[in-house]
């Protein structure tokens, strides 16, 4: 692999892609492509000392400004819009794919760059799109306070704006593919904080185009924080002005697709606290030395305490998704119009996850009974008797909150192996590529798909898929569809 050739600029473009559009049928999907997911975790960290390059006492050091709402903000309790008009069912989407590029996620990579053309063809031809702005995020947002191996820009990493490849903070410091050869990446879209793409473009450019964008390599920050990447994306940079702007549109269906193969680690950096409730700083847990945290290994700190406990360093998920409150968060986006918020996840889940016998997902089978009183309180969810299958014929896997492998003491029983691998005691992902389960990303699908969001009914706009089965298109194909449904001709 090669530096992208313009991973230095100093500057950002500005603008979405344009495109001379000449009008053909869309081609058929891509060819099946199987891949082997591989895992890894980190563990060997250097604290910073004060003034330090990466300390806290100076939030970004790159040069550019962000937009991060002080701790002591007014509480978010009205709509977060992006200036425009109430939303009006036009059929255009804005499509923001979050990419884990930790360094386990070579062929989970591969996989999104097979698939992800899956997606558009079908919003054109069968649901009559016209438009998809589409922007890439990475899961990279850095370990405030502590420098971290992967983790290149310990403050922020690529701080949730679009396209790192050119744009991140860390990203674009690494070595990345290089697609200037590519003929579908011209300057037009390589360049572009997100892309645009539109019904009358060549059908190649719609399935080929988006991987100029997806490319955005390994080495990134191998403690994840998914779903924070959305909320900077999306609300801390999209207003007016900020580094994201002009990506949401106020008429348009937004759609959010994560690609991971662990769960959300999304810490409490009170520095983007929204207001709501008390924050308590968490980012210690990015420190070896602290002893507040139920394991030594920093990974594990965020899969063995209980969630909302004492241990548990991450954002409540009612920061994201808040169904007592829709002007919060990610529904604040839509204000009034839930319906047009999709949300998919293809991540750590078995590889057939349950299903009630309606065909729809089983997520009390998948994540343990909810409390009949509180069914959206993910907290008081019965973990202890969520998935698990000691008999899978690949080795044991689970879902369930807290659950050590009693034969590897680095990880969790994990939540699906490769399809079709054979089983073995070693705990090398080279041996046997597997994901961790994902019970934070779940529960956000779980309320976009069943919590009483749309005039008192579910809007059955969310899914998950299992990650370990990288030979499959259909997950894709579902979350295109599943837009569909939200896009009003």
């Amino acid at each position: 692999m090669t530096p992208h050739p313009r991973g230095e600029r100093a500057r950002d473009p500005v603008g979405s892609v344009t495109m001379t559009p000449t009008r053909r049928r869309l081609s058929s999907p891509l060819a099946l492509v199987s891949s082997a997911l591989l895992a890894g975790c980190y563990v060997n960290v250097v604290p910073l000392a004060s003034g330090d390059a990466g300390a806290t006492d100076a939030p970004f050091t790159d040069g550019n400004t962000y937009d991060a709402p002080s701790p002591d903000a007014a509480p978010v309790d009205a709509p977060v819009v992006d200036g425009g008009p109430a939303p009006t069912g036009a059929a255009s989407v804005d499509l923001l794919v979050v990419i884990d590029n930790s360094n386990s996620m070579t062929h989970g990579q591969e996989y999104l760059t097979n698939y992800l053309g899956n997606v558009l063809p079908p919003l054109f031809a069968r649901y009559g799109v016209r438009d998809v702005h589409l922007g890439v995020v990475s899961t990279d947002l850095g370990t405030p306070g502590t420098a971290t191996p992967s983790c290149a820009n310990t403050d922020g990493g690529d701080h949730g704006v679009l396209n790192p490849r050119l744009r991140g903070v860390a990203t674009r410091t690494r070595p990345l593919v290089d697609v200037s050869r590519d003929a579908f990446c011209t300057p037009d879209v390589t360049d572009a904080p997100f892309m645009t793409v539109r019904d009358t473009d060549d059908a190649m450019f719609v399935v080929n185009a988006p991987r100029c964008q997806t490319q955005i390599g390994l080495g990134g920050c191998g403690l994840e924080q998914q779903l924070e990447a959305v909320y900077r994306a999306l609300i801390t940079h999209s207003a007016a002005g900020g580094r994201n702007a002009g990506f949401l549109r106020a008429d348009a269906t937004l759609a959010v697709l994560v690609l991971t193969d662990e769960d959300d680690g999304s810490v409490r950096d009170c520095r983007y606290h929204d207001g709501v409730g008390a924050c308590a700083d968490a980012a210690d847990v990015y420190e070896p030395a602290a002893t507040r945290w139920a394991s030594a290994d920093l990974n594990l700190r965020f899969y063995r305490g209980a969630a909302g406990g004492p241990q548990d360093p991450t954002w409540p998920l009612e920061r994201y998704v808040d169904p007592a409150r829709p002007t919060r968060g990610l529904l604040g986006l839509k204000p009034g119009h839930p319906e047009r918020i999709v949300f998919g996840a293809i991540t750590g889940v078995p590889l057939a996850v349950p299903q009630r016998a309606d065909g729809r997902t089983d997520w009390d089978a998948l994540l343990g009974p909810a409390n009949a009183d509180r069914p959206d309180d993910f907290y008081a969810r019965d973990g202890a008797r969520a998935y698990a299958n000691p008999r899978d014929p690949s080795g044991p896997t689970s879902m369930r909150a807290i659950e050590p492998d009693p034969m590897c003491s680095t990880r969790t029983v994990p939540a699906c192996r490769l399809r079709g691998s054979a089983p073995t005691l070693s705990c090398a992902a080279s041996d046997q590529p597997f994901a961790w389960r994902a019970r934070r990303i779940a529960e956000i699908a779980r309320r976009f798909d069943e919590s009483a969001l749309c005039a008192g009914a579910p809007c059955r706009n969310g899914m998950v898929a299992s990650i370990c089965d990288t030979g499959d298109a259909s997950p894709f194909s579902a979350f295109a569809d599943m837009i569909g449904r939200r896009v009003t001709r």
